[in-house]
């Protein structure tokens, strides 16, 4: 409904993401982010870090998602989607399937 729209309604200069040197931080689980940047300024297709220009582009297409959007509407409207019952059930606790526990750092 609009209340829950209005809410989930997030503007790119207001997600923000932290350039990270995925070269030697990442691979050691350090948590030493050289800047915070907006979607917005990634979007635009280059950030400035430390007085340089560096090229940005996105992981995802929003021209592909909206294809892949009609097509699925198209196929619910046609019959042709079916949602089904879940085939199994994620593992509970006590269920003996152990994963790996995520790391929170500060």
């Amino acid at each position: 409904d609009e209340e829950i729209a209005r809410f989930v309604s997030v503007r790119d200069e207001d997600l923000l993401a932290q350039v990270v040197d995925y070269s030697s931080d990442y691979p050691q689980a350090k948590s030493n982010p050289l800047a915070q940047v907006s979607y917005k300024e990634l979007k635009s297709g280059s950030i400035e870090l430390n007085g340089k220009k560096i090229p940005t582009a996105g992981l995802s297409s929003y021209y592909k998602a909206g294809e892949i959007c009609r097509i699925l509407k198209d196929w619910i409207e046609k019959g042709k989607f079916y949602l089904s019952e879940p085939v199994e059930s994620l593992p509970s606790e006590g269920s003996g399937v152990n994963s790996k526990t995520l790391k929170i750092r500060k």
